[in-house]
């Protein structure tokens, strides 16, 4: 199973595969600002709380972002 997706993924077209590498460096981006904000809070949820939700907010952004490049590059493979 894990073969075939990733012969798949070899074959892509290139504006495909650019939206979907792309995707993936935004979301790391975002994964690695989070982790530095909660890194700054020192694990003080109550005393840094506008940092602990901006963190939260974006490890979920990451998540979209994700999700919507890998939604884009299948809709280019569909056409």
């Amino acid at each position: 199973m894990l073969i075939k997706i990733y012969n798949r993924m070899i074959c892509m077209r290139s504006e495909a595969w650019y939206i979907f590498i792309k995707s993936v460096k935004l979301s790391c981006l975002l994964c690695l600002c989070a982790f530095a904000l909660l890194n700054e809070s020192g694990g003080k949820m109550f005393e840094n709380y506008d940092l602990y939700m901006t963190a939260i907010s974006l490890i979920e952004t990451s998540q979209a972002v994700l999700l919507l490049g890998v939604v884009g590059s299948v809709c280019i493979e569909a056409v």
